[in-house]
């Protein structure tokens, strides 16, 4: 058994633990930002295969002291870098934590590059070299106070990054971020029960390319040609190319109604190449709106779910306020039934929706704290 550590967005945490164990992995601890347990070499295959949530799947491969330089170097030079990686090979080295002695993630980084280059030309004659872009294998060492966790990113590119290098607007969504909004307000259960999904201010649509994905049951990682793994020595190519194989012949699930509107022309073209570079073209219709022109497709009530205006920049404010204040009219004069989940900026600016949340979910977005607001649009305006 290893131990593995899968990073997350701020706060949901417990969405990642959940996805986990719905993939077959034991259940974890939840930890700030993390998710962290033990399992074999097919658990984490499976993660990076199938996860959405996580940002990344980490192998350890030594915890020990590290309340200075010569402490970390130590710690990280008793791993057998031979088994991991070859001389010739490359390698990059990510950092995370300081300490009083250990003050600047660079240098730290630059004592544990050399500690596994000495480990490595002591056991070979030879060192590897350094390319933080595209290496061979990542290193990725986490200082908690005096001691570190040393462990292999085997993941290579964050795993969120898997529509075809489509951006968003000045508060864009990354994908696994999209994903767990989406598991909290119960997709995918909604679309194997038929429900329809409806954004009216999708942008390049990146809930659209999230929920049509999970509702047809695709496995994220088949979308990805590089990964962390690929140059590890102790990568198990056979185990791996048979969970690819599975995926890959999994049925595709029927997916609902899936219905994005924006106002915006060029976001929408962005979201067309979104959904195309993941095959997803049918699976969604793509209106060009104005918010007050939004409506429900034909059929049973589902689930609205949109990405508000922060007022991120100066001068926006106002104009969030009453895009705000906007979508909470055309909730409730054309989608009674349903039911809405909104990211709202700010506590402020959720107020502006004008429906009472049955609960609000703080969700950190990057550094801006947001709110996940569950809306029945049967709930009754908010008076005064």
């Amino acid at each position: 058994m290893e131990i593995l550590t899968l990073p997350c967005p701020t706060g949901l945490e417990p969405v990642l633990a959940e996805e986990l164990v719905e993939l077959g992995l034991p259940t974890g601890t939840c930890l700030r930002g993390a998710v962290r347990l033990r399992a074999d070499r097919e658990a984490a295959y499976r993660a990076l295969l199938g996860s959405r949530v996580a940002s990344r799947v980490l192998l350890q491969v030594a915890f020990g002291p590290s309340r200075d330089a010569r402490q970390l170097y130590d710690t990280v030079r008793s791993v057998p870098w031979v088994e991991h990686l070859g001389a010739t090979q490359t390698l990059a080295v990510d950092f995370v934590g300081t300490n009083p002695e250990l003050r600047h993630s660079g240098f730290s980084a630059r004592c544990v590059k050399d500690a596994i280059c000495d480990e490595l030309r002591d056991r070979t004659g030879a060192r590897p070299s350094v390319d933080l872009q595209d290496p061979d294998l990542r290193v990725h060492v986490y200082l908690d106070v005096d001691r570190c966790r040393v462990s292999l990113d085997l993941s290579g590119p964050p795993l969120h990054l898997r529509s075809g290098g489509v951006q968003g607007g000045v508060a864009p969504l990354k994908e696994n971020l999209a994903a767990a909004l989406l598991r909290i307000a119960g997709w995918p259960a909604a679309a194997r029960a038929g429900a329809p999904l409806v954004d009216p201010m999708c942008g390049t649509g990146t809930l659209l390319r999230e929920g049509a994905a999970m509702a047809r049951g695709d496995a994220p990682g088949l979308a990805r040609s590089r990964w962390g793994f690929s140059g590890w020595a102790q990568h198990d190519q056979a185990l791996w190319q048979r969970l690819v194989t599975e995926a890959r012949e999994r049925p595709p699930r029927p997916v609902p109604p899936i219905v994005g509107s924006d106002r915006d022309g060029t976001a929408l073209g962005l979201a067309r190449e979104g959904l195309a570079a993941l095959g997803l073209q049918d699976c969604v219709r793509l209106d060009k709106l104005p918010l007050e022109q939004a409506r429900p497709p034909d059929g049973p009530p589902g689930l609205v779910v949109t990405n508000a205006p922060y007022g991120a920049r100066l001068g926006d404010e106002a104009e969030a306020t009453a895009t705000m204040r906007a979508l909470g009219d055309v909730l409730r004069q054309h989608f009674l039934g349903w039911h809405a989940w909104v990211l709202a900026g700010s506590p402020a600016l959720a107020r502006q929706l004008g429906l009472r949340p049955a609960k609000r979910h703080e969700i950190w977005n990057g550094r801006i704290d947001c709110r996940w607001l569950d809306v029945p649009i049967s709930a009754a305006p908010v008076q005064g």
